[in-house]
Order: structure tokens, then sequence, then C-alpha cells
């Protein structure tokens, strides 16, 4: 079995499909120095997916994920079968990284840890602040097809935590403040590995590879000269500006409203992105809303106090997941909203010129 076990948690957004992508594209430079980073085989090379073990994982935690049918996890078993095989068979390293896992209650994280089997587990937990997250994961229901507002969102995190940690921790439903809630995420795990095999990594923004070599050296892998450094064929999540998520959202809307195929509008909203990241002028990232500042600041001051009040090791700075009102972007203009619209228009156009009317029902 593996000598340690480098296990990865996340937490979303906070740098875990770039580091995934450096590990997969470096399997081999890892290998030379006895660490493991496992892929499925029959997608080595020319590999484009890097969430392979959170996949892996709907096979053991199976309803654990809310959004994990029972036929998803019965058709990643082979591949839960084959990462867990090549971990318990290593004799060396093995790193796993699913982000999902930071969301999982306890008994399911106890669960993934007795699975993989090292004597030496040591859990990384890589964050970013409210200020930053909360915007970024929100935008990503919205690429991914939800229409509710950023307000509303917020709202409802709100509620969730005003419920009390016990209904975090045990709620099925209520899983974003089991990853967001960082020093209660580290107590999560520390309960299980030990305080002493936790460990948090800030992220500390850009360029992308300053996180690359924080988690490097938190992750401790020896002598890692060998591994090449990262160039620009390794992608970094962009995003899309404050402007362009309110379009993208009336976008998903209309399309809902119209029933469109799913796959119909997945294709649509992924051009209309390409085409939102060619714009020279895209406005103003997504920032926290005046109104609910205080709140998230409030939320943050509590949670890095929880934090250093854990006892797990950080790597990086803890002021760099204080929450700034003073770092938030302007409010998009109606111009700003205008020329995205502009935009996802003539994406649209150009991407179905065989529709008599791209929003009219499919069928």
């Amino acid at each position: 079995m593996a000598e340690r076990l480098v296990l990865h948690i996340g937490v979303q957004k906070s740098g875990t499909t770039y580091l995934q992508q450096m590990m997969q594209d470096r399997t081999q430079e890892l290998a030379a120095i006895g660490v493991l980073y496992p892929v499925p085989q029959r997608r080595r090379a020319g590999a484009t997916r890097v969430n392979y073990h959170e996949t892996a994982s709907y096979a053991l935690l199976g309803g654990e994920y809310s959004w994990v049918t029972e036929e998803r996890a019965a058709k990643e078993r082979a591949w839960w079968e084959y990462l867990q095989k090549q971990v318990r068979s290593w004799e060396g390293t093995a790193v796993v990284s699913a982000e999902a896992l930071s969301v999982v209650r306890a008994d399911a994280a106890r669960k993934t840890v007795e699975a993989l089997g090292s004597p030496d587990t040591r859990v990384f937990i890589t964050a970013r602040g409210l200020g930053k997250l909360l915007p970024s994961v929100w935008q990503q229901h919205i690429r991914n097809g939800k229409s509710t507002g950023f307000h509303s969102y917020l709202r409802k995190l709100a509620r969730q935590r005003e419920e009390g940690w016990e209904s975090v921790e045990e709620d099925h439903e209520n899983h974003l403040w089991r990853a967001f809630a960082l020093g209660r995420l580290a107590r999560r795990w520390a309960a299980i590995v030990g305080t002493d095999k936790v460990t948090l990594v800030s992220n500390p923004g850009s360029p992308a590879d300053r996180l690359w070599h924080r988690f490097l050296e938190a992750v401790d892998l020896g002598d890692t000269s060998g591994i090449s450094a990262p160039d620009e064929s390794t992608t970094v999540h962009s995003g899309v500006t404050a402007p362009e998520a309110d379009v993208l959202r009336a976008v998903n809307s209309s399309l809902a409203a119209a029933q469109w195929p799913r796959d119909d509008a997945r294709r649509l909203r992924s051009k209309i992105i390409e085409g939102f990241a060619q714009r020279s002028d895209r406005g103003p990232r997504l920032g926290i809303p005046a109104e609910l500042r205080e709140t998230v600041d409030a939320w943050s001051r509590a949670d890095i106090d929880d934090l250093r009040e854990s006892g797990v090791r950080v790597v990086g700075d803890v002021d760099e997941l204080r929450y700034s009102a003073e770092a938030e972007p302007r409010e998009p203009t109606t111009g700003d909203v205008a020329e995205a619209a502009g935009s996802a228009a003539a994406t649209a156009a150009a991407w179905s010129p065989g529709l008599k009317n791209p929003l009219s029902k499919a069928g």
C-alpha cells in the first residue's frame, strides 16, 4: 500500500482544477520520484478531463453527494476499483485530488480514508477567501445552466448558516458550508487523521504558478527539481465578468422557458462563454453586493478565527483569506450589460443559423 497518501480535498474554486491539470500532465515525472497520480489507462494520452478522482469517489460515496444518482455511482465503479488498487499497491507517495470531498460529512470522510488504506494519510485543503470564492461558485452555477440570482444565492447561504453548525454537519442538503467554513472543514478531517496531518494552503492569486509552487512546498514530495514548470499549455478557469454573468443567467432562463434540449443549451452556453473570452473590454468582475458585505465580512472573520484555533498547519498567509470590502469592483453599468448581451446575441445567431427561432421550443 502507499506509504503516504496526499489527499487533496479542495475546496472548489480554490485552484483545484489547475493543480489537477498540472499533476495529470506530469504523471511520468512524478512517478520518477516515487509519486503516483492515478489516471485511467484509457485516458493517459491527450486527456482533457481533470476531475477523475472526484468521479471515482462517486462509486465509493454515492448518495453522499446530492448530485450523484445510483446510475452514475455504478458507472464509476470500475474506475474507483482501479484507483483504489493503484493506491493500495503503490510503494511510495500517492496523490488523490477530489474537491467534492470537502463537502462530505464525517462518516463519508472516514470511509474515504479507510478505503484508500494508507498508514499515513495527509489531508491538504486549498482555500480562497469568501470575497473571491462566493462569486466564483455562483458563477459556476450559471455556467452550468442555473438561473438563480446572486442575491438569492447569498441569502440562501445566509439562511443555511443561521440554521447552525449541527445542521451544517448533519443535513445532507446543507453541504456548501461544510466546505466554505474552513475552520470546521479542517477540524472535521483532523478528527479522522489527526490535527498534525491536516494542512491548509491559501491560494495567493495570480499568476497561477504561485499556487503550484506553494502546493509543492506544502505536500513535500521530495526533490521536485525534475518536475517541469507550468507553461501556457496549463489552462486556468478564467470565469465570466459581472455583466456577462447577468446575460448568461438571462439566457439560461430563456432556454429553460423554451424547453430547449439540455445538450443543445449546454453547447450554446459554451459558445457564448467562448465569445465572451474574446472580448477586449469585458466589464468588472463579479463582487459581493453592497448590502451583503458586512455579512460576508462577519462570516470571514469568524471562519478565520476558527481556522486559527483549529491548530492545523497553514502554508501561506491566513490574511490572504480575509474579506476586504475595499477590494470590491465597481458595479456593472447598463452599457456593460448591453455589450455583453450583444456578444451573446451575435454568438447565438452564428451558432444556430438553421433555426428559424433559436429561442422557440425545440421539437
